[in-house]
């Protein structure tokens, strides 16, 4: 007991700089946590305050300065830490930009994704919770940061582009969007009550789907099939609505078509039984 007693009073100059450098790494990393909510709470309130920028684009650009911010922040963190432990961060710096030159030619492909995801959200290309199509890969925009792309498609799936390698972006959020009905009728039905019935259809169904934001085109007839010919109008409507859309007004015209007796286009085969050769 009196070795443990003397250990302690010999080292205790020791323990008392290792415990007041605990304390000073704690009250820094409260201090820079601190200030990374305060800068990002600031940050939300001045892109809301500016009415020009949509919801769409503040979500983007704040979590891209929350991301830099973090990042800036938590490397003032470690440098302030590191001289701590004895750690020269003038000899630390000059070391690591003679190996920033050697790693530097294998960093081409991440500098890459920096550049393109910054070009993607200074354009205004997409943001968070657009519905998108990347390079063929449809899916909803979660997150974007200067790296990465991350989208979430229908099934649930999340998907992580690199953003040096997107080539092409369909974007569906940004402007309005086209509902495209085309409607297939049995020959049996007569051409104007089909097209005065979906007309009707498509007219009660912009009244009441407040998606709906334009005007009834309606085509007429568009194609003639083997068993039916289409009938086919558009409208336009909010921006990616026009799915469900033209599911209302085809739901809506099938139960008027059952109504009054509308002939349905049934695809009919006729079989032919070859004639037995009399030998």
């Amino acid at each position: 007991m009196e070795q443990i007693k003397n250990f302690f009073i010999r080292h205790f100059d020791t323990f008392e700089n290792i415990g007041w450098t605990i304390v000073k790494i704690i009250l820094l990393f409260v201090v820079i946590r601190f200030a990374v909510v305060l800068l990002n709470k600031l940050i939300r309130h001045f892109l809301h305050s500016q009415g020009k920028i949509d919801e769409r684009r503040q979500n983007a650009l704040a979590k891209l300065l929350s991301n830099m911010i973090r990042f800036i922040a938590y490397f003032i963190l470690i440098l302030t830490i590191l001289p701590m432990f004895g750690i020269n961060i003038a000899a630390l710096l000059a070391g690591a930009g003679v190996v920033g030159i050697a790693i530097g030619f294998g960093a081409q492909n991440l500098l890459k994704d920096f550049f393109n995801g910054f070009f993607i959200l200074l354009e205004d290309q997409y943001g968070v919770d657009d519905h998108v199509v990347i390079n063929g890969e449809w899916g909803q925009v979660r997150d974007v940061s200067l790296r990465l792309t991350v989208l979430q498609n229908w099934t649930g799936e999340m998907k992580y582009i690199p953003n040096g390698q997107i080539t092409q972006v369909i974007n569906y959020s940004q402007e309005n969007s086209i509902a495209d009905v085309m409607i297939e009728v049995g020959y049996n039905t007569d051409t104007d009550l089909a097209i005065d019935i979906i007309h009707r259809v498509a007219l009660r169904v912009a009244a009441e789907d407040e998606n709906v934001v334009g005007e009834i085109g309606m085509m007429g007839v568009n194609s003639l099939n083997p068993s039916s010919y289409t009938i086919r109008l558009y409208v336009e409507c909010l921006p990616y609505t026009h799915w469900g859309v033209i599911r209302q007004i085809k739901h809506e015209a099938q139960k008027e078509f059952v109504k009054n007796g509308i002939d349905l286009p049934i695809q009919k085969v006729s079989y032919m039984p070859e004639k037995e050769e009399n030998i």
